[in-house]
């Protein structure tokens, strides 16, 4: 028995630390693939689901080879380390994969083999997070003296390690440390244990060469870590993905954010600044931003007060204040770039800055406009931001966003907002691109104007008489402003809007029919630039993804209910027994409920980048949150099933008991710490019903998730919370099935390992489809509400299968018994 030897508390450490292991490397991931992915968030759902399908398969690999090692310890610790080697492997490769997968320079990676390769990538690492716990679980055996306690243990170890991790690298990790200084410094941590762990082990023949061998990886990464040479590896391979895609120009300094990463580079004193990977500005550039500058501000007659939310340096807030304007408040979206661009701004940018016109504000744009409802009032809002690439910035191109916007102009106040476009033709990915920033403009504006050329800039306000491309109006202003600018004067009007061409861009998207509406809740626009990437970047999935953008969501409900019908036929035609149909509906529940959670959590993932945008930050907290919800809707299940409903009937929903329970040092009796019920008691318990209403909660559940979310704003106080109260809810409840349902199968099979292989295999199954359908498909194409529906239905379904097999109770009870 394990509490026999000294090291039993190092061993519980080295469990704890796995799980906390697992989710700093996956937040670790989710954040370098978030860079090679340009910070697209639909990352998010191919990364969380390929994490699951090598949890999954090293889980089952692991269970099937754990009995054959000879010593379960030893086989433990050597996984651990081979854990910390292929962490950093992975993070070398991601860094380095322009390189390996021979993209040219300057073109996108094919969407194609970004799905590839991250699943290639992911794998290894969460194969052995998956591989260790079977071989955990027999490293304590005899812990608690009941072989379904210490399974449960370890579960709720691994958890705990999960919720500390999670926290550790959210509040304290991430704004101080590169990604190898936070691998090493737990790399030491665990080394250390293990060393302490042999000095104990007196009755292990080989206890000195394995010290040994553990005191050398201790002494190394030790070294590496105060030396500082771990920084420099990590500055290496920054500079190895940074020449990947931009070997022209000198890498100067590469920061993560809580919003993102940022890159400066500089050629032929021409400073580039990078977000997530995607080119966002350059300075000095005044030719460029004096264009745009004057062209915007002369869309107002009188512009006195000005909001510009992001790209104001450069050269930007120095053209805008040529113009005779009171105020321009500036809102940077990520303040860290303000900080770290100052630093190598011109003389005249940084006076710019400091003009006492100029009043900068670091907070998030749509927080801002938020809070500015009702107080203040603008002439002129500019928003120059990079496309909407991502959900982050998707936020500045939504229907709800434009209203916000549109709340704090002054009236006939002028709105404007730019996009990449083409001059001479819009095919269908870009017209479908651009189609929808109008569309959606002209939803809550009365007049939207488009300029022609590379970028299309979009002017919208409550007056015809305000935004205008009439040349001579333009040039009016400009001239009685007495505006002076070297790289600037009213001829360029001509240049930037040549009749034909704005007669041809407004006939080219107005023309456009079925052009979609792009909300916070179903963020279209993003998942078109998600096309129009897939064209610049060669890739063959064009043709795939249009087929998916024009779809409805009876495409994916008319299959779910054709299997249905099916299934229901089959059971009653072939009369198949109630054991058969326990075997199947137990199945098919936890793998809807697999997919249903999973499915939330990258919804509520969605809906927080919405909201706050900086899910880049809170990640790890989001994913530690959400394990922790599983372990402690298992624990509580686990407590049901051995103590049943009976007695203190609420007694097993206390979580500080269960967990309190789990880790009593004291002898148990009978199978565990929770004294089960006698064998007439257990028999009342219909599990079945348990199941249903399970179900019905998630069904509920989920159905009132779109509304929830919709009434959570910046105004609303706690909201943060309540995201982060939500995403352990979803775990909770995708937690309490996975114990019934094995439960419900185990007393068809009676055969504890083939149902844990079973019944896992289901969850993680629908996890996995979950989360890469959720991410890549629902939210972008049908949205918040449409996904919660898919939801809905799926576990009705499985619902509906249990059911049916409840009215066959009888036969179920005679399966108990």
């Amino acid at each position: 028995m394990i509490r026999e030897n000294k090291t039993w508390i190092f061993i519980l450490c080295s469990m704890l630390f796995m799980g906390c292991y697992a989710t700093i490397s996956q937040v670790l991931l989710v954040r370098e693939f978030l860079v090679v992915f340009f910070g697209n968030e639909l990352c998010l759902g191919i990364i969380l689901g390929t994490w699951l399908f090598g949890v999954a398969f090293g889980a089952a690999t692991g269970g099937r080879v754990a009995d054959r090692f000879k010593n379960h310890l030893s086989a433990f610790i050597f996984v651990l380390i081979l854990m910390c080697v292929i962490l950093p492997l992975e993070l070398i490769i991601i860094r380095a994969l322009r390189h390996i997968l021979n993209v040219p320079i300057g073109q996108y990676i094919p969407i194609l083999s970004l799905l590839f390769s991250s699943v290639f990538i992911i794998m290894p690492f969460s194969f052995t997070i998956g591989f260790i716990f079977p071989i955990a679980c027999r490293v304590i055996r005899g812990f608690t003296q009941d072989s379904a306690a210490d399974i449960g243990f370890v579960y709720i170890l691994e958890s705990i390690g999960s919720l500390i991790g999670g926290l550790l690298f959210t509040f304290v990790l991430v704004l101080r440390f590169q990604p190898f200084t936070i691998i090493m410094i737990f790399d030491c941590i665990l080394f250390l244990n293990i060393l302490l762990m042999f000095l104990f082990f007196e009755k292990d023949p080989l206890r000195r060469g394995k010290t040994f061998a553990c005191a050398l990886l201790f002494f190394v990464a030790f070294i590496l870590l105060i030396s500082g040479i771990i920084n420099k590896i990590d500055n290496y391979f920054i500079n190895v993905r940074w020449n990947s895609s931009n070997p022209d120009i000198e890498l100067l300094e590469s920061v993560d954010s809580r919003y993102e990463n940022i890159v400066i580079g500089v050629r032929e004193d021409q400073y580039s600044v990078f977000g997530n990977g995607q080119y966002n500005f350059a300075f000095p550039n005044d030719y460029e931003y004096s264009q745009i500058a004057h062209l915007v501000m002369t869309q107002h007659p009188t512009p006195k007060r000005v909001l510009l939310i992001g790209g104001g340096m450069g050269g930007l807030i120095k053209g805008m204040l040529k113009h005779p304007i009171d105020e321009l408040h500036y809102i940077e979206l990520d303040p860290a770039l303000i900080e770290l661009t100052k630093k190598y701004l011109p003389p005249d940018e940084v006076e710019a800055l400091s003009d006492r016109r100029v009043k900068t504000f670091p907070v998030d744009g749509r927080y801002f406009v938020k809070r500015a409802k009702m107080k203040k009032k603008y002439d002129l809002i500019f928003v120059n931001i990079p496309d909407p690439s991502t959900a982050f910035l998707n936020r500045y191109y939504t229907l709800q966003f434009f209203q916000e916007a549109r709340d704090i102009l002054k009236k006939n106040g002028v709105f404007a907002i730019g996009i990449s476009s083409a001059v001479n033709y819009l095919g269908e990915e870009v017209g479908n691109y651009t189609g929808s920033v109008y569309q959606t403009l002209n939803n809550v504006f009365p007049h939207v104007i488009v300029s022609p050329g590379w970028a299309n800039y979009y002017f919208a306000s409550d007056s015809h008489d305000t935004a205008t491309f009439d040349i001579q109006a333009l040039t009016k202003r400009y001239v009685e402003r007495g505006v002076k600018s070297e790289y600037f004067s009213e001829y360029v009007f001509y240049t930037l809007l040549p009749p034909e061409r704005v007669k041809f861009i407004e006939n080219e998207i107005k023309g456009r029919k079925g052009l979609r509406v792009n909300t916070d809740a179903k963020p279209v626009t993003y998942f078109f630039n998600l096309m129009l990437w897939d064209k610049l970047s060669g890739s063959q999935l064009g043709s795939v993804l249009q087929k998916l953008e024009k779809s409805h969501l009876k495409t994916f409900l008319i299959p779910i209910f054709v299997f249905f019908v099916c299934r229901v036929v089959y059971v009653i035609v072939f009369r198949r027994s109630t054991e058969v149909q326990q075997k199947f509906n137990s199945m098919a529940a936890i793998a809807t409920t697999g997919f249903a959670g999973m499915a939330l959590e990258i919804i509520l993932i969605f809906a927080f980048q919405n909201i706050y945008g900086y899910v880049y930050e809170k990640i790890g907290l989001i994913i530690a949150l959400f394990m922790f919800g599983l372990a402690l809707g298992s624990g509580l299940s686990n407590r049901l099933i051995l103590q049943g409903i009976s007695g203190n009937t609420w007694s097993w929903l206390n979580p500080v008991r269960i967990i309190g329970q789990s880790i009593k040092h004291q002898p148990n009796h009978g199978s565990g710490n929770l004294k089960p019920l006698a064998d007439d008691e257990k028999k009342e318990i219909d599990w079945i019903k348990i199941l249903i209403v399970l179900e019905a909660i998630i069904v509920v559940y989920a159905s009132i998730m779109p509304f929830i979310l919709s009434r959570v704003t910046f105004q609303f106080y706690g909201s943060e919370y309540l995201f982060m109260l939500l995403v352990i809810i979803t775990g909770i409840l995708t937690g309490l099935e996975f114990p019934i349902s094995s439960k419900l199968y185990f007393l068809c099979k009676r055969d504890s390992g083939i149902t844990a292989g079973k019944v896992d295999s289901a969850d993680h199954a629908g996890a996995f489809i979950g989360a890469i359908l959720t991410g890549v498909l629902f939210v972008p194409i049908f949205g918040i509400g449409g996904s919660c529906i898919i939801i809905v239905v799926l576990n009705l379904v499985s619902m509906l299968f249990l059911i049916y097999l409840f009215f066959q109770r009888r036969k179920i009870v005679n399966l108990h018994n």
